[in-house]
């Protein structure tokens, strides 16, 4: 058999309240002193020539989605070597008529272009409507201007 819960009295609510007040009170008195010890601390690793770092890892002061170390997840890597519009026209130089976006895009990974792209053909696509270096013969053809 299930029995009713038992239904606490105004006063058995005000105690109750009081008590959490009372515990949240000394909870925030605690977390103020370990701020205070971790700024002590943050300053000697700063004194001591490094960063301080927050508890998820991540360094104090600096926003999240920076770029960081290379070879981190979620982290971009800084392009080096021959620009994407390079290979482009080395790829558009080679066919007199133009090209389809598709067919660019295979070209260029085939010469040599290194990418992480999940969506490399949008990456080409968008490059291509450079109008000062690209022309659209038709739609998605381009060739060299």
């Amino acid at each position: 058999m299930r029995m009713a819960p038992r239904v606490k009295s105004i006063e058995d609510l005000r105690r109750e309240l009081q008590a959490r007040e009372n515990q949240l009170g000394k909870l925030e008195a605690r977390r103020q002193k370990l701020l205070k010890r971790l700024g002590r601390v943050d300053r000697e690793i700063a004194a001591a020539g490094g960063e301080a770092r927050t508890g998820n890892g991540r360094r104090r002061g600096r926003p999240p989605g920076k770029p960081g170390k290379p070879g981190r997840p979620g982290r971009r890597r800084r392009a080096t070597g021959t620009p994407l519009p390079q290979y482009i026209q080395q790829v558009l130089a080679k066919s007199s008529e133009g090209m389809r976006a598709k067919d660019i895009a295979a070209a260029v990974t085939k010469a040599g272009y290194k990418s992480h792209s999940k969506d490399f053909y949008g990456i080409v696509a968008a490059t291509l409507r450079d109008e000062s270096a690209f022309k659209r013969v038709s739609r998605g053809v381009y060739k060299l201007k």
